[in-house]
């Protein structure tokens, strides 16, 4: 994830155009949580926090929120955007060496649209040893591509330019979102971790996971609404975008180009329309 360490990058950007997270999300980890007998809501950690956009909504529920990142930008713009009565913990810690939080001191474990850029057995590791017995693990997030409702030439569209056109610009590790997290749902099983359960949404999302996985009757991790000048902005907080852009200086901002060709291709010019789009997500949840 080394693109959201340059200083070319637009933190506060990400900060303002990255889409919430669903509020029914927390509710769906702390029943699956608390389902658990003697499970508590003492301390969560939030890893690859970015910007602590899910952090903010997790300390709701626990007495302690802790909240790692490996970009000091990142967490600078967090502490910013942070009510300072809010009891969250920001730490500039690698999620492959959490080496300053003790052994099993963690209730619940989150990841939000991060763990893709992990090393992801190292990380694994770690979750298992700071992870209270049968404390909660949470892979979550979106994958950027998704559904647009009854506009499939725009479906087609956006994947073209996420994986053709700015696809050799990710970062490694951006197939492991891309396949929704199914690559975590195996490691979590080869590693001893219980109740594994990968949920994915929506249904049209299948061709791009593996075996084993359920389908969710709603978007719990991500159901924001978009309008196209917000769907714009989403788009160019993309690492790839960033990347493409700074290898073609002399042409035109891809995202421009992009919002453009999906705006044609929907019939409108009005960036306050708002647009139907279902967002490819998923969830992987487990036990230590």
């Amino acid at each position: 994830m080394s693109t959201y360490s340059n200083d070319s990058y637009n933190y506060s950007g990400y900060a303002t155009s990255r889409p919430t997270y669903n509020p029914d999300l927390i509710k769906f980890l702390l029943d699956y949580h608390l389902s658990c007998p003697g499970n508590k809501t003492h301390t969560a950690l939030d890893a690859a926090t970015g910007t602590g956009i899910f952090a903010r909504l997790l300390c709701k529920s626990f007495t302690k929120t802790i909240a790692t990142d490996i970009s000091e930008k990142m967490l600078a713009v967090a502490a910013q955007t942070t009510d300072d009565t809010l009891p969250i913990e920001y730490l500039q810690l690698s999620s492959e060496d959490l080496s300053s939080i003790p052994d099993h001191s963690i209730d619940l474990l989150t990841v939000a649209t991060g763990a893709h850029w992990f090393k992801s057995e190292a990380f694994m590791k770690e979750a298992k040893r700071v992870l209270v017995p049968n404390g909660t693990l949470a892979i979550f997030g979106y994958s950027g591509f998704g559904e647009f409702v009854a506009l499939p030439e725009c479906s087609r569209i956006f994947r073209e330019y996420g994986m053709d056109i700015i696809g050799p610009y990710w970062d490694t590790g951006r197939d492991i979102l891309t396949r929704l997290y199914s690559h975590y749902s195996h490691l979590a099983t080869n590693m001893g971790f219980k109740d594994v359960a990968l949920n994915i949404y929506p249904k049209s999302s299948e061709p791009y996971v593996g075996t084993h996985y359920s389908v969710l009757d709603a978007p719990t991790i991500i159901n924001h609404k978009f309008t196209w000048g917000s769907f714009y902005n989403f788009i160019k907080t993309w690492s790839a975008a960033t990347n493409y852009n700074l290898a073609h200086p002399n042409q035109t901002d891809i995202n421009l180009l992009t919002i453009e060709r999906l705006m044609k291709a929907a019939g409108t010019a009005d960036f306050d329309q708002n647009l139907e789009f279902n967002m490819e997500q998923s969830i992987l949840i487990c036990r230590a």
